[in-house]
């Protein structure tokens, strides 16, 4: 009787392994990104009239200050009273592309709302 040889033996069974994990992949719900996530930074502006925020991500240390992005707000009246410099958190939602409970978490005195 032949000898098979290790490799092509250990070729087999990982074919067989990977068809299997395949399957199982196919079968198995597969994880979306999330829906909502959690906005944290300081405001470079905000308009109530355009129902619009600037928003700056927190840097390394406080000392890299690049990343800004502006994003519309679901509630305009949540802009009244915000000022450059003030720290807020909100939560974006990407089903309809806006943020939802934006609160002002301290103001550039030190005093929070």
């Amino acid at each position: 009787m032949p000898r098979c040889p290790l490799p092509i033996l250990l070729l087999l069974a990982l074919t067989t392994l990977t068809a299997q994990a395949q399957a199982w992949q196919a079968e198995a719900p597969r994880e979306t990104t999330p829906n909502e996530y959690l906005v944290v930074g300081t405001v470079v502006w905000a308009h109530a009239g355009a129902s619009s925020i600037a928003i700056r991500g927190p840097g390394l240390l406080g000392y890299l200050r690049i990343r800004e992005r502006a994003y519309r707000v679901k509630q305009p009246s949540a802009l009244l009273g915000l000022r450059p410099g003030d720290a807020v958190t909100a939560v974006f939602s990407r089903s309809d592309g806006l943020l939802h409970r934006l609160r002002r978490v301290r103001s550039p005195g030190g005093d929070t709302r």
